[in-house]
């Protein structure tokens, strides 16, 4: 399913759909608006994916022998002129050769005919007196062997005819004392071959290799585990260490008991493995291949490499390949493979000058031809159903059209292998298509829905119907045991989410109900005069039909009008109907686009043969339907389209978890009505500002699916947690441009805590207390939560997370001085009643206590405290275990300033604090990160006069910025929204009546 490339505005993104590939649109060339009337399209006749079977047999000096998938016995075919001929190949022999030892005749010498195959003429070779053919040949020699008196081997020679003589040349290297056994020689090749031999009690064997050029006989090794297993021109070749070990050895053919060299194959890529059969020999080259380990590609084969003995770089030779390479007289080889289908072919492996394999090829294998059998039209997914005489299921392919313009066809995919005895695929939008077996309903992707009896009549989506005469069954596909049934309706349809039925009780009316809401509407009529028993539903468009009085009508939603059409058989589009006339041989085009009766026109469409498989794509527009010679016509309707709208869609909880490095991506998938070119999504804070924003053109059919991790900006950090607005738009590609479709909210959430937020929305909460009442306000969203029973407290300070549990923690001063945690809840105001634990004492000696969140760059908040009598601060930083160390004296005589705890203002990461001295000035003292502050910086001058409560509360207007919070003598309630550099924006007012809440914290 594929990956592609989008255009991404700080945003990082993850997309999910059913192709593969990618993040590029998947038709970069077409135009995204419309450019005059769209051609038609044809198809070619489709051809089995899968490559029809050569197996080769034997490579010959002239031709090769091969058996072919469709054929009968074996063939012989020349590599001069390509001629194939059937060719029953009989006899002892190897490489295109076979010899015999011709019957006796008295008086004359015996005698071995060699022929090659494809000819008839016979070369004879006279076996010498005494000696005995050990079957050994060549095109123009013969191996013999002469027996020792005592039965052991003499001799071994090669024998040829030289002016009609026959003229033996001794092998040399001949040991004493062994016999040949079973007289024979094995493994023949046209340089040599192998003998076995024995002492006369057999307690000792050896394997020699003959080398026909030089008459030699020399002793192969013996390796233990394995015996040499391919015999090349210049070297011989073992592998060792079982099926999974990447390891050869090879040794010098003229000098047999050399040290081997080993190679060591790579590894192979993911999904593959060396598969053991392969490695052969060519020149200083070793070819071996990698086999899948299951066959999902569903193309046979390996993919064929070549290494060099020893080592070294590898080279890639075939995608696929089928059966062992077998050895030509020459030394090349020869393997049947290539890329697929329509580029299989039987192949050379020779050397160029240097001695490097190159493929070339020696003779084409014509693809296996199919008959479609069934296709289906859906949001620009073409299916079809191509049945082959050699195999025993169809076979589902896809191919994607292009949304605009001419609906270019792109590659052919396969899917899967279907039933042959299913029936009509049903499309499903959404870049699938489904059909029946059995009380199944299956879609291409495995998907299925069960319970589904009767007949398979519709589907949208992740959705399905079916039904008999009395019964219809809606299903869904991606939920298990999903299906409802209807008892007592006549037929049914489906769209987007939403299921038409028909009733016989209440003639001339249908219904709906609602798959995800589960609500029903009351009967709708439809001036049907009859009860349906096929409906068909896109968009606003309902077309109804009755067998009985044979008439068929399109109901449209918006005028409540029914439009009488041709009945028969006929399949509804986005405003027109086709209707297939096999008598005549053509599809008519009946257009209701206006939803008005008097405006209808029926027109001649196409000419179709009778039984010509047809589709109408209700998603999008276009038409499918074969002709006589199996090609597959794609032909544009021009009625006007419906605009584009969701018709389902599925998103996320609006809850976003990434702290704890799960996957907390959100998710969104939509089904449209028909396809889009581009999609777009943007994702805004509360104050308006794009946080995230990316377009892209991928799809799946009219479904798309997109992904959000929560990050956004430049530098891809977390945005602040909160909730944000998503905006998705998708441009139809007609020219009428980008058309927003819907609108959402998703709350991000242990991102991180933001300072002074206690519900993870993102907005800081502002603290009052009244008597015994405690109040978190957000003022922003005018929303506050109050607890009661606090008495015996002085002071309030909201903290950060202190106790480790992911929420921010509040500090109580009680009237004695003690200093307690209470552990909030992630959701709102804490209690009296809420955990708590008491983490220091003294703390009366304070006149200002407060936190500006981390400012000793652990990672975790900390307190300030001043002392009332001298101005001393000290600081208390979190001690990791619930509770604070000791204080530290970090500056002294801050006396006579109001002490604000800010928060991170500038995007250091460190806390800032800000100081009102007594002229009215504003100053910030920007954290160091080490406990210490830099010098101050004056924010406002003049400014403060008439607040008795200055508040830093974090975020409250939601952009992601820390805020500063104030209440002037008149109960008014301000706010200068912070700009993420230090600095404030101007004064306005947020509320008024503050002056009865109390102390502000």
């Amino acid at each position: 399913m594929p990956r592609h490339a989008l255009t991404r505005s700080g945003a990082s993104v993850v997309l999910s759909v059913a192709l593969a590939g990618t993040l590029v649109p998947l038709f970069p060339g077409a135009a995204l608006a419309a450019d005059g009337p769209a051609a038609e399209v044809v198809v070619p006749a489709p051809v089995r994916y899968q490559p029809r079977a050569d197996t080769v047999l034997e490579a010959g000096a002239d031709g090769f022998l091969h058996q072919r998938e469709g054929t009968t016995g074996t063939l012989w075919t020349e590599y001069a002129t390509g001629a194939t001929t059937p060719l029953t190949a009989t006899g002892d022999g190897y490489g295109g050769m076979r010899a015999a030892l011709d019957p006796a005749t008295p008086g004359a010498p015996r005698t071995v005919s060699i022929t090659a195959l494809g000819s008839t003429e016979t070369r004879k070779v006279e076996v010498p007196e005494g000696a005995s053919w050990t079957k050994g040949f060549t095109a123009d020699s013969i191996l013999v062997s002469r027996p020792a008196a005592d039965g052991s081997l003499a001799s071994l020679g090669v024998v040829r005819m030289r002016d009609g003589k026959a003229v033996e040349q001794p092998v040399t290297g001949v040991p004493g004392g062994f016999r040949l056994m079973h007289g024979v020689a094995y493994q023949r090749t046209a340089k040599g071959a192998v003998v076995f031999l024995a002492t006369p009690d057999g307690a000792v064997e050896k394997e020699y290799l003959v080398d026909y050029a030089t008459a030699e006989l020399r002793e192969l090794p013996d390796h233990g585990d394995v015996d040499l297993e391919q015999f090349g021109d210049r070297h011989l070749l073992d592998r060792y260490g079982g099926d999974t070990v990447l390891h050869l050895r090879t040794v010098p053919r003229d000098d047999p008991m050399a040290t081997p060299v080993v190679t060591k194959l790579p590894s192979p890529p993911q999904g593959y493995r060396v598969d053991p059969l392969w490695p052969t020999l060519i020149g200083d080259w070793i070819v071996f291949g990698w086999s899948p380990e299951s066959w999902a590609t569903k193309l046979p084969g390996v993919r064929l490499q070549a290494i060099p003995v020893g080592g070294g770089e590898v080279r890639s030779l075939l995608a696929h390949s089928t059966a062992a390479p077998q050895a030509a007289p020459d030394g090349s080889l020869l393997v049947t493979g290539g890329a697929g289908a329509t580029d299989w072919a039987v192949r050379r492996i020779g050397r160029d000058a240097a001695g490097v394999p190159v493929v070339t090829k020696v003779d084409d294998v014509p693809p296996a031809t199919t008959t479609v059998d069934g296709l289906t039209l859906g949001a620009g997914v073409l299916h079809y159903r191509a049945t082959s005489d050699a195999s025993p299921y169809p076979a589902l392919y896809e191919r994607l059209l292009s949304v605009t313009g001419t609906p270019t066809a792109g590659n052919r995919i396969l899917r899967r292998s279907v039933p042959a005895a299913v029936d009509a695929l049903v499309p499903l939008g959404n870049g699938e298509s489904a059909h029946q077996t059995g009380s199944d309903v299956l879609a291409a992707s495995g998907e299925h829905a069960d319970g589904m009896y009767g007949r398979l009549s519709g589907g949208s989506g992740r959705y399905v119907v079916s039904g008999t005469a009395t019964t219809q069954y809606v299903g869904d596909l991606q939920r298990q045991f999903g299906t409802r049934s209807f008892s007592g309706r006549g037929a049914s349809a489906v769209w987007g989410t939403t299921v038409w039925l028909s009733d016989p009780a209440k003639p001339s009316t249908v219904s709906w109900y609602d798959v995800k809401t589960k609500a029903t509407s009351a009967a709708l009529a439809i001036g049907s005069g009859c009860t349906p028993d096929r409906l068909q539903a896109v968009g606003r468009w309902i077309h109804w039909s009755c067998a009985k009085g044979a008439k068929a009508g399109v109901w449209d939603q918006k005028t409540r009008l029914s439009t009488p059409v041709p009945f028969g058989e006929t399949q509804l589009g986005d405003g027109f109907v086709v209707r297939k006339d096999g008598a005549a041989g053509k599809l008519t085009l009946t257009d209701v686009h206006t939803g008005d009766p008097a405006a209808v026109r029926t027109t001649d469409f196409a000419s179709v043969p009778a039984g010509a498989d047809w589709s109408v794509d209700k998603f999008g527009g276009h038409v499918a339907f074969t002709d006589a010679e199996e090609r597959i016509h794609i032909k544009p309707v021009t009625v006007p389209r419906s605009p584009i709208a969701v018709i389902e869609d599925r998103v996320d909880a609006t809850v976003l978890n990434v702290a704890d490095g799960r996957d907390g991506a959100w998710h969104g998938t939509w089904q449209l009505s028909r396809p889009a070119v581009r999609t777009s999504m943007e994702i805004r804070n509360r104050a308006g500002a794009t946080v995230a924003a990316w377009s892209s053109g991928d799809r799946s059919g009219a479904r798309f699916s997109m992904a959000w991790d929560g990050r956004g900006g430049a530098d891809r950090a977390f945005v602040p947690a909160g909730h944000y607005t998503w905006t998705l738009s998708a441009d139809p590609g007609d020219g009428s441009g980008p058309r927003t479709l819907r609108t959402g909210t998703v709350q991000v959430a242990d991102v991180h805590l933001p300072f002074r937020d206690y519900d993870r929305d993102g907005i800081g909460e502002l603290f009052s207390r009244s008597g015994g009442g405690l109040t978190a306000h957000e003022p922003v969203k005018a929303a506050s939560t109050t607890s009661t029973g606090w008495t015996g407290v002085n002071h309030v300070v909201p903290f950060g997370d202190l106790d480790n549990d992911g929420c921010n923690d509040v500090l109580t001063r009680t009237t004695t001085g003690d200093l307690y945690r209470h552990s909030a809840k992630c959701g709102g105001v804490v209690t009296p009643t809420s955990p708590k634990a008491k983490i220091g004492a003294g703390f009366n000696a304070f006149d200002a206590l407060l936190s500006p969140g981390d400012m000793s760059g652990d990672g975790r908040p900390d307190l300030l405290a001043r002392v009332r009598s001298t101005g001393d601060l000290y600081l208390y930083a979190d001690n990791a275990a619930g509770g604070i160390g000791g204080g530290v004296r970090i500056a002294g005589k801050w006396n006579g300033l109001t002490l604000i705890g800010a928060g991170d203002l500038d995007g250091d990461g460190h806390a800032d604090l800000l100081t009102r001295d007594a002229g009215g000035e504003l100053w910030r003292h920007r954290s160091t990160g080490t406990g210490a502050f830099h010098p101050r910086v004056l924010v406002f001058s003049d400014w403060g006069a008439g607040r008795d409560a200055i508040i830093g509360a974090g975020d409250v207007d939601g952009d992601g910025k820390n805020d500063l919070v104030s209440r002037d003598a008149n109960g008014k309630l301000l706010r200068n929204s912070g700009r993420g550099n230090g600095t404030f924006g101007p004064t306005i007012q947020i509320g008024s009546g503050w002056g009865a809440r109390g102390a502000l914290y």
